[in-house]
């Protein structure tokens, strides 16, 4: 028998590759439908309540003192007397001595000018006396000249013995006046001389400098022995009566707690400039002293009247009274010069408010759980928004389920598995009503 060729071996595993597979594509079943499995998003929320809303707003400056003296010599000479409390840094009474300057030439001053006044008045009495003499003369001549009128008139006198007695008359009256005038001239002179005195009685007085009130002494540039020039600073001090801090604040932070304390008062929301309102507002200045803070009850004293034009900011003056008395060793320190420090002002609380977290509202929208938690995306109006929260006007009721954290995408109808966030929640409390949440309940949670 004859033996096949060798290609011939290929042929039949091709045909039966081919045969398998026109069975697979005829035995082979259709897509079986997967089923997919909804995941839901875990989400943080609140449920949004009515709060009592205290609008509040924070700025920041450095205390300076409410008053302060620049202690400048009025008068000059030499330095013969300072106080020993008369350092940088030491206190001094109202009313206390601090600097002396030699005062002989003054006093030397002051005597001349009184002899002066003494002489003129022995000079007034004399001219007085010679007056009197002068005027009993001029009488007699009067007489005289009245007499030998008549006489010329009958003929018994001539001419020239009448002119002889007028001429006698005229230099009578002539003395009199020159002493009258004498007399008005000297009193003159003693009102110079006394205006001189009072002069020099001031100068005197300006040798010695007092404390017109309480101060702290904040630069000393004269010491005993030293010659003080006319007009020569010699020190200067802090008044410790008062202490101001100037902060700034945008104009659009004071709205809402001007609106809110007219509110309060029963009132509605007038366009009162923030110099006008911002005067009726609580503050309190708060230091940061490291271990804990120091707070002082401040007043509002006075707005600043310009508004800085690039940050649209205007100042704001917050005043403490007694900040010395009020100071306590390792507590509580005075409100020196240069303290850098908070300056919170508070409105009137405002009852009934939709407060949320700042961060919640994102481009006018917040979400929210819906039925069946699906997410709702809600469009909100915002009638103001402070430090760490917003109010809100329109588009959400008490009682929803506000989500608080950040949701990427956030698509409507996805749905999701809320968590509540009590540390939010007890925040937004604190940040809305300015009540700091109790520790104890912290803890609980």
């Amino acid at each position: 028998m004859r033996a096949l060729p060798q290609k011939f071996w290929i042929v039949p595993p091709v045909l039966i590759g081919i045969a398998a597979l026109f069975a697979a594509t005829m035995i082979k079943s259709g897509p079986q439908p997967a089923t997919r499995e909804e995941r839901a998003a875990k989400v943080r929320v609140i449920k949004v309540s009515k709060l009592d809303v205290v609008p509040h707003v924070s700025g920041y400056g450095a205390a300076q003192p409410g008053r302060v003296w620049s202690a400048v010599a009025e008068v000059a000479g030499p330095i013969v007397w300072v106080s020993p409390n008369l350092e940088n840094g030491k206190q001094i009474a109202a009313g206390e001595e601090v600097l002396r300057i030699d005062e002989a030439s003054y006093r030397l001053n002051r005597a001349q000018i009184d002899a002066q006044m003494r002489a003129s008045e022995i000079k007034d009495k004399t001219t007085a006396a010679s007056l009197a003499i002068a005027e009993r003369d001029l009488k007699l001549l009067r007489d005289d000249y009245a007499r030998k009128k008549e006489l010329a008139a009958k003929g018994a006198v001539s001419k020239t013995s009448l002119e002889a007695a007028e001429r006698q008359m005229l230099s009578g009256e002539t003395q009199v006046q020159n002493l009258k005038n004498n007399l008005a001239v000297n009193a003159a002179d003693r009102e110079v001389l006394a205006s001189q005195y009072a002069l020099a009685e001031l100068d005197l007085s300006h040798t010695l400098i007092t404390a017109p009130f309480d101060v702290r002494i904040t630069q000393v540039n004269a010491d005993l022995a030293q010659y003080a020039s006319k007009g020569q600073t010699l020190f200067q001090g802090d008044g410790t009566d008062m202490a101001e801090v100037e902060a700034q604040f945008p104009i659009g932070s004071l709205r809402p707690l001007i609106a809110g304390r007219q509110i309060a008062q029963g009132g509605t929301p007038s366009a009162l400039s923030p110099m006008q309102g911002a005067l009726g507002l609580d503050a309190t200045i708060r230091l940061n002293a490291g271990t804990h803070t120091v707070e002082w009850p401040a007043k509002v004293t006075r707005v600043s009247g310009t508004i800085d034009a690039a940050t649209q900011s205007v100042g704001i003056v917050a005043s403490v009274a007694d900040p010395y008395q009020q100071a306590s060793p390792g507590q509580r320190p005075p409100l020196v010069r240069g303290t850098f420090v908070e300056v919170k002002l508070q409105g009137a609380p405002i009852e009934g408010q939709l407060a949320v977290p700042a961060e919640a509202v994102r481009q006018g929208k917040v979400y929210v759980v819906g039925e069946d938690n699906r997410l709702v995306i809600q469009p909100v109006e915002v009638a103001f928004t402070q430090a760490g929260f917003s109010v809100l006007s329109k588009g959400l009721k008490p009682g929803s389920l506000l989500v608080v954290s950040d949701l990427v995408p956030a698509i409507a109808g996805m749905l999701l598995d809320p968590v509540e966030d009590k540390k939010t929640k007890m925040k937004l409390v604190a940040d809305a009503t300015g009540q700091q949440p109790d520790p104890s309940k912290r803890q609980k949670q």
